[in-house]
């Protein structure tokens, strides 16, 4: 063996060897490492991918599961770096490959810059515990990061149950759900046919709602107040109702929804508000003698030109202050600055003698602190307390 004369021939050809097995066992050990947590590219396959392998399964659509998820980092990204948030996004990312892809044989794909869409064939209780797992294991996550409730995750899904469905069909079902999870904070939704036709008309509602203000399609109905000590009426609550082209007439529970999502209230508020002094101004005999009390949003109230508005109004119309009386909803929670300038709105306007009411006590932002805050005339108690009088503890 001639070969052995020349040791250094053998010591490069085994420093060759193991040079090349070391790179070998590199590349394994990274592929291994990368499939385990779930960051190869390659596990996250396309839309285009799951819609297809969707298409193509026709007999077992009737057991497909679409889940959609949305995922919101916008409160990291106001007081993190981006590459602090670019790591919780991976994160969030490999758990949820994990466990709707790895742990169940399923496709997940990305979907816009925030979203996923996974496909499998999970029943709606096994989907649902999927979910409930990635809540609990981002929201550790979280906590080591101390990113608490600045992290927004919602699912929605759908499950077939017909082989006709088609995959455009399912999505849009499990992106609606996800919306449903959304509005109703919660962590995730089930599309079915009642909630999703409940959706659609909310969503038409809201589409629609500008045009019904512009095309005047609201009117007014009016309740008695009646003085008990007397028995007679001395004004009425306005009540605002929707004669839509398409559903016919639709009370507030209906509408004012819609109105305040496309952030409306103010322009809905005032518009009812000049409806009401019009009317009072159609019949000044007979209707001055009574006061008309009219709801306002909190986010209205607290706008820097409210009592200039609602001057400016009542004396176009040349209306009596004494017949305005403006009540006080509990549906917001003001800001300090917000609540100073509705504060100062509200003296403005008792300086001119109209009445202000607080509605609801005892519901939603109402609160003591609002009886030394606000200078109010009347408390309209809620039933939730006038229903439990009768008991000790009520």
């Amino acid at each position: 063996m001639q070969i052995l004369q020349y040791p250094f021939v053998i010591i490069t050809a085994l420093a060759a060897c193991s040079f090349v097995m070391g790179i070998i066992g590199l590349y394994f050990t990274m592929k291994s490492v990368k499939t385990a947590n779930g960051t190869a590219e390659k596990d996250f396959c396309s839309l285009g991918k799951i819609e297809n392998d969707f298409e193509k399964t026709v007999k077992l659509r009737k057991n497909c599961c679409v889940v959609y998820v949305s995922l919101s980092l916008d409160g990291m990204k106001r007081l993190y770096p981006d590459s602090s948030v670019m790591r919780m996004y991976e994160k969030i990312s490999d758990i949820l490959l994990q466990q709707f892809c790895v742990y169940t044989y399923g496709e997940i794909s990305f979907y816009g810059k925030n979203g996923f869409v996974a496909l499998n064939h999970l029943s709606a209780e096994e989907v649902e515990s999927k979910m409930d797992k990635c809540f609990h294991e981002i929201g550790d996550i979280l906590v080591e990061n101390k990113a608490v409730n600045l992290v927004r995750l919602n699912f929605g899904y759908h499950c077939t149950s017909s082989s006709e469905v088609l995959f455009k069909i399912a999505l849009a079902r499990a992106k609606q759900a996800c919306s449903m999870a959304e509005e109703n904070d919660v962590l995730y939704c089930r599309w079915d046919n009642s909630k999703g036709k409940k959706f659609e008309r909310k969503l038409k509602m809201e589409n629609n709602i500008l045009n019904e203000i512009e095309n005047n399609r609201f009117f007014l109905e009016y309740q008695p107040i009646i003085d008990c000590k007397n028995e007679k009426i001395v004004g009425a609550e306005v009540l605002s109702r929707l004669n839509s082209a398409t559903d016919g007439i639709l009370s507030p529970n209906t509408f004012l929804s819609a109105v305040n999502n496309v952030g409306l209230h103010d322009k809905f508020d005032y518009y009812i508000f000049e409806k009401n002094c019009k009317w009072i101004t159609n019949d000044k005999e007979n209707r001055a003698k009574y006061f008309f009390t009219i709801n306002f949003s909190r986010a209205t109230f607290s706008e820097v030109d409210f009592a200039d508005t609602i001057i400016k109004i009542v004396e176009d119309y040349g209306c009596s202050y004494s017949n305005i009386a403006l009540e006080i909803l509990e549906d917001k929670n003001l800001s300090e600055s917000e609540l100073r300038i509705m504060i100062d709105n509200l003296k403005r306007l008792k300086q001119k003698g109209v009445m202000i009411l607080l509605d609801d006590f005892g519901k939603g932002y109402t609160s003591f602190g609002d009886l030394s805050e606000f200078a109010v005339d009347i408390v309209k108690i809620d039933k939730v307390i006038t229903q439990g009088a009768e008991t000790n503890t009520g």
